[in-house]
């Protein structure tokens, strides 16, 4: 019996420092980055185990939301991150303005968009036209973030790129071709 139990617990706990899914915050500090599960309020020391995995956390910044797979180790403290499959960034969250109209990034996975008034009968409410997003964003190439918009209908892929001028320019591609089909300049109201 005492065997038995022994292996139960060999196995359970390899099991739970295998490579897992995660999701929580970032936090830098100097050279070093730091993750918070959702649920909790304990740090771990992260341990980026690729290049991939270490430019996207370089592109990060404190109290952004991270998602991927990797290894964590409760009793030393540290998370050993495989990949980063999506990633919630703070400076995206709220109100963006353009020629077409004002998106506004509610949370790390819900954008609501409200078309230009011109573009709306007068004699028509304004929620009328509001279409609500979901959206993630990964790590992309270069200084773009990837980005998939969906609603009831279809899914979009766009890519964001945040200026010096904390203007967001965002591309909508074709899915059919992968053409720009749409640029929009996104500024802060």
């Amino acid at each position: 019996m005492k065997y038995i139990l022994f292996l139960l617990a060999t196995f359970s706990f390899q099991f739970v420092l295998g490579v897992q899914a995660f999701g929580g915050f970032l936090t830098k500090k100097g050279n070093d980055y730091f993750f918070t599960p959702k649920s909790s309020a304990l740090f771990y020391k992260i341990a980026p185990m690729t290049p991939d995995v270490q430019a996207s956390l370089e592109r990060l910044e404190n109290g952004d939301f991270v998602a991927g797979n990797g290894t964590l180790d409760t009793i030393n403290k540290n998370l050993s991150i495989e990949s980063v499959d999506y990633v919630g960034l703070r400076k995206l969250l709220g109100p963006w303005v353009g020629t077409d109209g004002t998106m506004v990034f509610k949370d790390f996975s819900t954008m609501r968009f409200t078309p230009r008034y011109r573009e709306i009968k007068l004699d028509s409410g304004l929620t009328k036209y509001q279409r609500e997003f979901r959206y993630s964003v990964t790590p992309g190439d270069g200084n773009e973030w990837a980005l998939f918009l969906s609603d009831d209908k279809s899914t979009t892929f766009a890519t964001v790129e945040f200026t010096k001028n904390k203007v967001v320019i965002m591309k909508i591609f074709e899915s059919e071709s992968g053409k720009i089909v749409r640029t929009l300049k996104l500024e802060r109201p």
